[in-house]
């Protein structure tokens, strides 16, 4: 048998060395390209997967649910300050004594005034004084018309009997309306009382009667106003100045508040809430006091603002002074609220529907959308009463959509209450 040289061994031993480095090289590379492969293949992607990655998720249901509640809201409104009704009196001075004496005339002129303009005039007021006599005021819805005096009868007797028992002149047993001595004592105690000596009445003797001088009350030195306590609101004249005609104009009781309300916060206010009244702009607080009527339709004849509005009454807790008739001020109304609890549902929830009317959309439990018509109540706090039509049905704890973009109908509403 042959034996194989060292030489022929050596070389064997090298050629096996070579494919040995050969395998190893081609195993590493593969073992690079899959290495590179894995680290690559994220960074590559398919048109329909790129697609899928840059589109907008699908959109999420925003709902809030339907709640029974009472709206409240605080209201802002305008208003402008009204005059209230006016009286002028007496009717007319003439040239005629002072106590009603036409044998020694006087001039009917101004001599004093004891409240100017703006004063407040209640019962047994002294408003001026004409040729040095008084002009006072008590209440009464009949005017002036003669001098009283003892024996006379009738409703202006009467009016002036309950003004000095008012002050506390007791008319003593005089029926009411009859001018007997009890209304005599009680007319002198009340002249005493403001400094004037008190008007006398002469009759003069006739046959077998001897003159008598009993105690009256001119219709020159007499007002009867409709209603006290009033306010002075101007003098025909001033000191000094002849009277010919009404003397000074009353305004009785304090200026009111002619208010205009938003329609839509119309349903908020009702009569006896609280209104704070403010200058126009917010500018600071004139007075308090409290909405005596709300109107029922919406009008534009001399609106503040330039729109419709429901007219409020307002009537003034502190009063306002006259000067500020005419004047635009700022109504707040704090409490305002619903008459009673209400099906209310986010304003964001309720949208307009291209035949004007407005309508919710109801999530089912299934997550259907159920499109239900509502008429819109009263606004407030974010908050907005609906009442279900056409026999739809709304109940509290229903779930309602809140964004228009997620009430995918196939008559979709544009635009929301908000």
């Amino acid at each position: 048998m042959d034996t194989d040289t060292d030489a022929q061994l050596a070389q064997r031993a090298s050629r096996l060395r070579m494919r040995r480095r050969g395998f190893l090289a081609i195993a590493g590379t593969a073992l690079v390209a899959a290495l590179a492969g894995i680290l690559v293949s994220p960074l590559i992607k398919s048109p329909a997967q790129v697609d899928a990655e840059v589109k907008a998720p699908a959109p999420t249901v925003l709902t809030a649910p339907v709640s029974q509640q009472v709206v409240t809201s605080t209201v802002l409104a305008q208003g402008v300050v009204a005059e209230p009704a006016e009286f002028s009196g007496p009717v007319s001075f003439s040239a005629a004594g002072a106590s009603g004496d036409t044998s020694g005339a006087t001039m009917p002129v101004v001599t004093r005034i004891f409240k100017p303009a703006g004063s407040e005039v209640s019962a047994g007021t002294v408003l001026a004084e004409v040729a040095g006599r008084p002009l006072f005021a008590f209440a009464g819805s009949v005017p002036v018309y003669r001098d009283l005096t003892v024996g006379e009868t009738g409703q202006d007797v009467a009016q002036l009997q309950t003004g000095l028992e008012s002050l506390g002149y007791s008319i003593g047993s005089d029926e009411p309306g009859t001018f007997g001595a009890g209304t005599s004592a009680a007319v002198t105690a009340y002249y005493h009382a403001i400094g004037y000596s008190v008007p006398q009445q002469v009759t003069p003797a006739s046959g077998s009667q001897p003159a008598t001088t009993t105690v009256m009350v001119p219709a020159t030195e007499l007002m009867f106003v409709p209603q006290l306590p009033a306010t002075v609101v101007s003098y025909a004249v001033t000191v000094g100045q002849l009277v010919s005609g009404p003397l000074v104009t009353l305004a009785m009781g304090a200026p009111v508040v002619d208010g205009q309300l938003d329609p839509a916060d119309a349903g908020l206010v009702r009569a006896g809430m609280s209104v704070q009244i403010g200058t126009e702009g917010g500018g600071g607080s004139v007075g308090e006091g409290t909405v005596t009527s709300v109107g029922t339709t919406a009008q534009t004849t001399n609106s503040i603002a330039g729109g419709s509005y429901v007219a409020m009454g307002v009537a003034t807790a502190t009063a306002l002074p006259v000067s500020m008739v005419g004047q635009d001020v700022q109504l707040t109304i704090t409490a305002a609220h619903s008459a009673g609890p209400v099906l209310a549902v986010p304003v964001a929830a309720v949208f307009a529907a291209p035949d004007g009317g407005t309508y919710v959309t109801v999530v089912t439990a299934r997550g259907s959308q159920v499109r239900v018509e509502v008429q819109v109540g009263v606004i407030g706090d974010g908050e907005v009463e609906v009442t279900p039509l056409a026999g739809a049905t709304l109940a509290p704890g229903d779930r309602v959509v809140t964004g228009e973009n997620y009430a995918r109908l196939g008559n979709s509403g544009t635009g929301g209450l908000g």
